[in-house]
């Protein structure tokens, strides 16, 4: 019975195939279609190194969590929610931490069982993880115990790393699924989260839930979507330990990531929802800055672990549309230098990629009213010089373990992000053109460049980004494209957001200069009168 679990074939992977030949044709979409507020919530759990953030990789279609071979540690620590689709399902899944109910209190393992307890209670569904290939351990008779006690969802007992090997199609591992019955779950599903194999199975085993869930919030979900604004994805970043987890826990509402004194605690980037004021915020609470050339100082992976850390950080700012760079208050105070190159780095690094920048000054209950104004002083004078091509850059202080000041980051940060979307119309900028130009005639350098200026347009925002047509073909100097983008940022309040000016010049650059070649120079006769003469000789 177990071994039919997997359907006779002498080819690897033909549960894969067929699940793309029965669901996956082309074009095919998942069920229309719930909001992700109403999506079935699956959570994977199961004792450390059985797969599950590979499994969790699968289903979401693309690799979000951090997957590497650590048998004596734990790679995820925070729980990771991503949207999946299998074939026409589509639900929300949590990737969780190797959980070990036996962990001494006060542990970051510990810590990490508390958070999957809370995810298990909100979801659908829970997906047991098991490995195939090792059997059944007594880590997993714990965990068997563990959530029958303390889960009231429905569990779903999965065996994973059952690819199949050979000419004849077996997979090896009957002995393992057999013994897997005696965790109180019922017949594992074989899978494979590595190959794809498995899935087919998988899918039959979780569409009755879901089917059902889908169906009870099936009237909930009736919302004209139209003109339904996207939500705001507000990324927090910063060095390891100045706080970052606190305050995403805060702004939420809950202890979403876990928080503790250990350095590089966050692994995964954190999201969480919130509403604020009618609109929806999707927050991220990324992993501590690290530095690239010490990398292997931050696990004990050898650095495996925290380069990815790294590219989901940078991945993180990249899609984000307002960046909250958390500074530690109380180490400005402390260190003779300041703000760090690496955080100076960092916020540079947000600039260019065109993000809409907020600096936080965190931890501020350490310092005294005194010290609070001399530190928030230094933060702000020492940003602003890095980062110039930003007016006015933002500033704003607060204690994310008392909540003080708390209040006003979301205001601000919103605020931030609503000048990051402004746009200007084309007649209002040139309105604006001809008064900058009669207002700096004689300048010098400068006016004489503004007044090679013919027409200015806002092409995009997101960062706002501007297309300016001089005339001639020389340069127009970098000097002069500062000055244009300081102006804008300051008669049209685009204070702390980056803004992006191309030049664009109405005649090639590489003909400045240079005379109008005449067709008769250099004694050349015109190309008809060439053409005739050759006739004439021929």
């Amino acid at each position: 019975m177990l071994t039919a679990l997997f359907r006779s074939s002498s080819r690897r992977g033909a549960s894969h195939n067929l699940l793309k030949r029965e669901f996956a044709t082309p074009g095919s979409k998942a069920k229309e279609e719930l909001d992700d507020i109403f999506l079935p919530l699956v959570a994977v759990v199961g004792r450390p190194n059985v797969g599950k953030s590979a499994l969790f990789n699968r289903l979401v279609g693309k690799r979000e969590a951090l997957v590497h071979n650590t048998p004596e540690g734990h790679v995820t620590r925070d729980y990771k929610e991503g949207l999946a689709r299998l074939s026409d399902l589509r639900f929300k899944v949590v990737d969780t931490s190797g959980l070990e109910p036996s962990a001494a209190a006060g542990t970051i393992q510990a810590r990490a069982t508390a958070l999957t307890s809370g995810v298990l209670n909100q979801s659908t569904l829970a997906l047991f993880l098991v490995d195939a290939r090792e059997g059944v351990l007594g880590q997993d008779a714990d965990l068997a115990k563990w959530l029958r006690k303390n889960c009231s969802t429905p569990v779903l007992l999965a065996a994973n790393k059952a690819e199949r090997r050979g000419a004849s199609g077996t997979s090896g591992v009957e002995a393992a699924l057999t013994d897997a019955t005696r965790l109180g779950f019922g017949d594992p599903i074989a899978i494979s989260a590595e190959t794809g194999e498995g899935m087919t199975e998988l899918y039959a085993a979780l569409q009755p839930v879901l089917d059902e869930h889908e169906s009870f919030h099936k009237q909930q979900a009736q919302k004209d979507e139209e003109g339904k604004e996207r939500a705001v994805q507000l990324a927090i970043m910063g060095l390891p330990n100045v706080g970052k987890s606190t305050l995403a826990n805060y702004l939420l509402g809950r202890e979403r990531s876990m928080t503790g004194p250990e350095p590089g605690l966050t692994r995964d980037a954190v999201h969480g929802r919130l509403a604020w004021e009618g609109r929806n915020i999707d927050l991220v609470d990324t992993a501590g800055w690290m530095r690239r050339n010490r990398l292997h100082n931050y696990d004990e992976s050898g650095g495996a672990v925290a380069e990815q850390t790294l590219q989901q950080g940078q991945r993180s700012m990249h899609m984000a549309a307002v960046v909250v760079l958390l500074v530690n208050a109380e180490d400005v105070r402390d260190r003779g230098a300041g703000v760090s190159k690496r955080e100076l780095a960092l916020a540079s690094d947000v600039i260019k990629e065109g993000r809409a920048l907020l600096i936080v000054a965190n931890k501020l209950d350490a310092c005294s009213e005194d010290e609070r104004s001399a530190v928030m002083e230094r933060i702000h004078s020492q940003f602003q010089a890095s980062t110039s091509e930003v007016a006015a850059l933002p500033l704003h202080g607060l204690s994310a373990k008392t909540g003080e000041g708390a209040q006003n980051l979301l205001p601000a940060a919103m605020q931030l992000y609503d000048t990051w979307n402004k746009r200007l119309t084309t007649s209002r900028l040139n309105n604006w053109r001809e008064k900058l130009v009669m207002r700096h005639q004689g300048d010098g350098a400068t006016g004489s460049a503004l007044a090679r200026i013919r027409y200015i347009t806002q092409v995009k925002s997101r960062p706002p980004t501007f297309a300016v047509f001089v005339s001639g073909g020389l340069d127009f100097s970098e000097n002069a494209r500062r000055f244009l983008i300081k102006a804008l940022q300051k008669d049209f309040e685009f204070e702390g957001v980056p803004i992006r000016a191309e030049i664009r010049y109405r005649k090639r650059k590489q003909n400045a200069g240079q005379p109008r070649r005449s067709p008769m120079a250099a004694n050349q006769q015109p190309p008809v009168v060439q053409k005739r003469a050759a006739r004439q000789a021929a």
